[in-house]
């Protein structure tokens, strides 16, 4: 997290140095709509991000967006094998499965500083929310049995805490093994952050945006009194509080 923040920092102290090379012509233009996408960085893994806007006057936007992200426990750790030195594939012990979610959400950006020059940097208020719908992938390992002949050989298994020792993993499964097995959670998202657009053209965008980020899974029905189950003999978790950077990049058009 330490990192994100830094590299955050330093992006936009660059930006805000743009402001000394500023252009006496330059004329704002309002906009009817805009697109962006980009790449999320965050506390609990990354993502990507789509999103459409519409703006409804010249410092407020309202739309919608797409999230993909991944969530991590904050208990993974990944390891490799201590006896298969040849194992090129790395583990998380004790994990049982991996959490993405899909988030749709509706909200808006407001403008709190607007672009007074070419070269300058603008910085809007960004608040969406909806619904985030969890996607819990089981864990497949790849496991060191013997035959009756005493060969060893590789049998690829769902992680059952109960049966698989840390001595016989030899390493995760692909990613897609298993993901016809999957298992969905319904939640809600909330995402607030702040944008700083640095583009010099005022048709294009080029932001940062740093933010937080609140994913609750709530107990129902058959989930009834349970939590996301992540990870095995350790805490797990509804709701899931993350800080995020995302770059995003796009364009402007009426």
């Amino acid at each position: 997290m330490h990192k994100i923040i830094a590299i955050a920092f330093v992006l936009i102290s660059v930006c805000g140095y743009g402001q000394l090379t500023t252009e006496a012509d330059f004329k704002r233009q309002v906009y009817d709509n805009e697109m962006t996408g980009g790449i999320m960085l965050h506390t609990r893994g990354f993502g990507i991000n789509l999103r459409r806007m519409k703006f409804r006057d010249g410092f407020n936007k309202w739309g919608w967006e797409i999230d993909l992200a991944s969530i991590r426990h904050p208990k993974e750790v990944k390891l490799r094998s201590q006896l298969f030195f040849n194992s090129n594939r790395s583990f998380v012990y004790g994990k049982l499965n991996g959490l993405y979610t899909i988030r749709l959400g509706y909200g808006r950006d407001k403008i709190l500083v607007d672009k007074t020059d070419q070269g300058s940097v603008s910085i809007s208020w960004v608040t969406i929310g909806g619904p985030s719908f969890g996607i819990l992938k089981p864990i497949y390992l790849e496991v060191v049995k013997e035959d009756q002949g005493g060969q060893d050989f590789i049998s690829t298994e769902r992680y059952d805490p109960e049966i698989h020792d840390y001595v016989d993993i030899f390493g995760q499964a692909p990613f897609f093994t298993g993901i016809e097995k999957s298992n969905l959670r319904l939640g809600l998202y909330v995402k607030t952050g702040f944008a700083f657009d640095f583009h010099l053209s005022d048709k294009k965008i080029t932001t940062i945006e740093v933010g937080g980020i609140a994913d609750l899974f709530p107990s129902y029905g058959i989930y009834q009194d349970e939590k996301v189950p992540i990870m095995y003999e350790v805490e797990n978790y509804n709701l899931w509080l993350q800080f995020y950077i995302t770059f995003n990049f796009g364009g402007k058009w009426n």
